[in-house]
């Protein structure tokens, strides 16, 4: 018996560490000498050339940055008779309906097709995209945060990518402006930089809201329960056999800054659909689709397995505290580490050590991450879209 719970216990930790470690370096070496511009080798797309784009903009309560978010629309480096622009008001109790119209009279605003659609009740981030990929009539359809700046060039990168017959969509790296949190910074710095590797290996596991762009004809309407739509979209793309890129090119800029109360939020909702999405996509774990298997299980999979894998090894640890005085040296760091972390999380170490810093993003991360699986369990992720404040 002691053996087996040996074995649990052992396994667990390789696993966490096979997640954070050892898939991180096989990703390096596997792609190790691969171009990271996928597209550089193709003829520049003539401007007449270019594809119409429908950029669909969902939005609720985003009274504060709508404005700049046209603002941007209107620098795109694209021509104006090619962009079709969509903002989705979805039941919003702030002016961003009124907002969006008023900035839509200044001169920069008059030769773009931008039309604001105006949802009186709140249905839901995935009822509105449904909705909205009824009235768009272009073979390119771009999703965009109200919240997040898109680089210039960005439509033109992307049209540029899709010329690639097996191409099906593109992902941006995503980028944080207000940097007052230097771990967050650097945790998404890690997850592109995983992206950019899962591309170069054939394709990128989802995209982020931010921004990302496809082919219409490739799109599924989503169930009305969907929680991470920016997953489950270009997810469905690859199971129809095309690939899914990410260009460090196009950049997608988050203006809005995330303290820890709507950080511990949204990951929540993200952990809820990481089941979701394992649940409902598991057919793509299958070893018939090679790479996109591998980096599902090694990435998705046990990213949501990692609370339940520290609850084991915990557990399991305490099983084995009489069978050797290694096993109470680990079980003592343990409960000294979650002590010292669920302090700092009740009243939050004012602290520059980096090590401390990262560990406590870790577990806050992972503790929202088991919140999260557990709400799915209870409410299976039927919860209204509401902007996190």
């Amino acid at each position: 018996m002691m053996s087996i719970l040996i074995g649990i216990h052992v396994f667990a930790i390789f696993l966490i560490i096979y997640h954070h470690v050892l898939y991180p370096m096989l990703l390096t070496v596997m792609t190790n000498g691969k171009l990271e511009d996928h597209s550089a080798s193709m003829p520049i797309i003539d401007e007449t050339q270019l594809p119409e784009i429908t950029m669909v903009i969902p939005a609720y309560n985003e009274e504060k940055w709508i404005r700049a978010k046209l603002i941007n629309i209107t620098m795109l480096d694209y021509p104006k008779d090619k962009l079709h622009v969509l903002v989705m008001c979805d039941g919003c109790t702030d002016n961003t309906y009124d907002a969006a119209l008023e900035y839509l009279q200044n001169p920069e605003c008059a030769d773009l097709k931008i039309q604001v659609v105006n949802c009186e009740e709140n249905r839901g981030k995935v009822a509105v995209i449904n909705d909205a990929m009824t009235r768009v009539t272009t073979d390119i359809v771009a999703m965009s945060d109200v919240s997040a700046i898109i680089s210039i060039d960005a439509l033109k990168l992307a049209a540029h990518a899709l010329q690639a017959p097996q191409v099906g969509a593109i992902n941006s790296k995503y980028q944080i402006y207000d940097k007052g949190t230097s771990v967050d910074s650097s945790y998404w710095e890690y997850q592109s930089q995983i992206k950019q590797k899962e591309s170069l290996l054939g394709s990128t596991l989802g995209a982020h809201g931010a921004f990302y762009i496809f082919r219409r004809e490739l799109f599924t309407p989503l169930d009305a329960d969907t929680i991470n739509d920016d997953f489950i979209i270009p997810m469905q793309i690859i199971a129809k056999g095309f690939q899914v890129k990410q260009l460090s090119q196009i950049n997608a800029l988050e203006l809005e800054a995330t303290d820890s109360s709507m950080d511990g939020a949204r990951r929540k909702r993200i952990s809820a659909g990481n089941i979701q999405q394992v649940l409902r996509l598991k057919a793509l774990m299958m070893p018939k689709h090679r790479y996109v298997a591998f980096v599902f299980l090694s990435g998705k999979g046990l990213r949501i397995a990692i609370p339940f894998l520290l609850i084991v090894i915990y557990l399991t640890n305490a099983f084995l505290l009489a069978t050797h005085q290694m096993f109470v040296y680990e079980f003592i760091i343990q409960n000294l580490l979650y002590g010292v972390m669920f302090f700092d999380l009740r009243y939050e170490i004012k602290t520059n050590n980096k090590v401390f810093k990262l560990l406590s993003y870790a577990f806050r991360g992972h503790l929202n991450s088991f919140l999260g699986a557990l709400d799915y369990v209870v409410h299976q992720g039927k919860v209204p879209w509401k902007k996190v404040n």
